[in-house]
């Protein structure tokens, strides 16, 4: 089995390390993060569930939640 060499982020690489397992290597933590095989991410399950207008709503839903916690977080002044 060959290897690669990629460049990440240091947040990036921060997130991978903390996700990292006894035990596991990187590509491991990244094969189970994304599913070793194109079919394993649990994620792929959700696809075609929402239509266009659902997923408008939810985008528009979250962006107002995000935007409230900011003037939240704004307003105590952190």
């Amino acid at each position: 089995m060959g290897s690669k060499t990629i460049s990440v982020k240091d947040e990036t690489y921060r997130r991978l390390a903390r996700e990292k397992r006894e035990g596991e290597s990187f590509s491991d933590v990244i094969d189970r993060l994304v599913g070793a095989n194109p079919g394993d991410n649990p994620l792929r399950e959700l696809v075609g569930l929402a239509d266009e207008e659902e997923i408008k709503a939810i985008r528009e839903a979250s962006d107002e939640f995000r935007n409230d916690l900011d003037e939240q977080f704004d307003r105590r002044g952190t």
